[in-house]
């Protein structure tokens, strides 16, 4: 039931997005997770592992064999039925702690696959949010420097002015044109890197605007990796590589062997009994064999155990050094989030505001003549600076924030 609810809410999101025509962050994380060709192919490739646990008590071929004419007597039509089969020691339960390690290795390989995929789409589709702002904002400071050609073209045919400041302010405008283009050019890439995680024939459009600041609620401690899939997958390698060193231990032990034959003995005298018949072909003798297999040239096997001890231990270094890599990054992660959160804050509560009261005075005082041109494009400029830079800073505090649920594992 709860995987119908799943298919039902992923189909209603999906039809929502199409009917729309933009798409919001969850749709897309759903999207990709359904459709991404590699997270397929994870998911294929936990299916194979999981078919492996079929080999667990994996027996060689049965052996059946025919012994017909002259083996034991002048009769030629003596026959011997055999029916054997080897054992390997492996097969006696090793082979299948190995094969369940093998499928748990998989399915948290496709878990951080999934996590990556998650990480790229939001991190990509935050940065189509603060492109999109900054479209915004080039197209206030288009306006504002459009005005200010008006003016500066009629006060030169005035003769107020001179040429410099028309120039100026076309040059203003002609800049931000270019910007506007760039800026345009930058949201085509990015949707375009979003529809291939999406695996879309379409061009998605996103819905997150106005670009706003994600909600967190504190930053993490080292507890936070536990439930990192790249981490529990480097983890899990070390079982593995213990399982396989077990397989290649119980390989070094002898196979053993059981058996039935059934056969004639023609021409056999009875003397168990005393009795002196001879058997004939409608007499059958029967048993078992048991048997081991011994190892007489250790060399190879040895070798085989050192090697998986050695990849035991490779294993195990491997994971502690992802390990300490990942805590680092998280450590600067953290770092980066209160860099960034105490510039966000810098901006909201001094910042903005100035930055509205200079631009507004700044066209307020240029109107009425108080001020030159140089004054107010001065003005206007580190109003657009101030309102730049907060944009920036909040597109650098949600993506510290995606980085840090990526490397915490959280969807």
């Amino acid at each position: 039931m709860k995987k119908i609810i799943t298919a039902l809410l992923t189909i209603s999101s999906l039809v929502g997005f199409s009917q729309s025509g933009k798409i919001t962050i969850d749709q897309a994380v759903d999207l990709a997770l359904k459709n991404n060709s590699g997270i397929k192919a994870a998911h294929y490739d936990v299916q194979s592992q999981r078919q492996f646990k079929k080999t667990s008590f994996d027996l060689p071929k049965t052996n059946v064999s025919l012994v017909y004419g002259q083996y034991n007597s002048y009769s030629k039509k003596d026959n011997n039925f055999t029916i054997s089969q080897s054992i390997p020691f492996a097969a006696l339960g090793s082979q299948g702690a190995l094969n369940r390690s093998l499928i748990a290795s998989s399915e948290l390989r496709k878990a951080s696959t999934e996590n990556e995929l998650v990480y790229q789409v939001k991190q990509i589709y935050y940065q189509l949010a603060f492109v999109q702002a900054r479209h915004n904002l080039l197209l206030q400071q288009d306006s504002i420097y459009e005005g200010f050609l008006k003016s500066a073209s009629l006060r030169y045919k005035t003769g107020e002015t001179n040429l410099l400041e028309q120039t100026t302010a076309e040059t203003q405008r002609n800049d931000v044109k270019n910007q506007l283009r760039q800026n345009e050019a930058n949201s085509t890439i990015l949707r375009t890197q979003l529809r291939t995680l999406l695996n879309s024939d379409v061009l998605p459009e996103i819905s997150e605007s106005p670009l706003t600041a994600l909600l967190f609620k504190e930053s993490p401690d080292t507890t936070a990796l536990a439930a990192n899939p790249s981490l529990a997958y480097m983890r899990q390698q070390v079982e593995v590589a213990k399982h396989q060193k077990k397989v290649e231990s119980a390989n070094f032990a002898p196979d053993l062997l059981v058996g039935y034959f059934n056969q004639t003995l023609i021409g056999t005298v009875d003397t168990e009994t005393g009795s002196g018949k001879m058997a004939t072909s409608g007499d059958r003798f029967s048993g078992i064999q048991l048997g081991i297999s011994i190892p007489l040239w250790f060399a190879p096997y040895q070798g085989r155990v050192k090697a998986a001890e050695y990849k035991k231990q490779q294993a195990q270094s491997s994971y502690q050094y992802f390990q300490t890599n990942l805590l680092g990054q998280l450590q600067q992660a953290a770092e980066q989030y209160t860099k960034n959160k105490n510039s966000l804050d810098y901006y909201r509560a001094s910042a903005l505001p100035n930055a509205d009261l200079i631009l507004k005075q700044s066209q307020i005082g240029f109107r009425a003549g108080e001020i030159d041109y140089a004054v107010y494009l001065l003005g206007v400029r580190n109003a657009i600076s101030i309102k730049e830079g907060h944009l920036q800073t909040l597109n650098d505090y949600n993506q510290s924030i995606i980085y840090i649920e990526f490397l915490s594992g959280l969807k």
